[in-house]
């Protein structure tokens, strides 16, 4: 006997039924392998995927995408930045507690009396 004899002798065979139980269980964990693989899916935006696709059939594109982004790195690295621009950086980075603003509100007032000075009484009545 050769094999196609013996897949030929094979396939004239009915097929085993599987028991209620067996099938019922079998597919119940079949379900819930499925939801829990569908809950840990996550999904891409059309545009990812267009790229990824992109990127993935045509190493070119990856390439040259690669050599931009190093430009845009030197770019970075090499633009002078202003100190006065640092500063404010610094002051992004760590905002001024409450007590700050209040005393910054209070010092701005004493400045504002400084240079508008209020109008003098006596000047005012004829």
């Amino acid at each position: 006997m050769n094999d196609e004899n013996i897949e030929q002798q094979l396939r004239r065979l009915p097929a085993p039924e599987l028991p209620v139980a067996w099938e019922r269980e079998i597919l119940a964990q079949a379900r819930r392998a499925a939801e829990t693989s569908s809950s840990k899916k996550s999904t891409w935006p059309a545009i990812l995927l267009f790229l990824r696709g992109l990127f993935a059939r045509h190493p070119l594109t990856a390439g040259a995408l690669s050599v931009l982004w190093l430009v845009i790195l030197l770019f970075h690295l090499t633009t002078p930045v202003d100190p006065t621009e640092r500063l404010l950086i610094a002051q992004d980075r760590n905002p001024p507690s409450p007590e700050q603003l209040l005393a910054l509100r209070e010092e701005l007032a004493l400045l504002d009396q400084a240079e508008n000075p209020p109008p003098d009484p006596s000047l005012l009545r004829p």
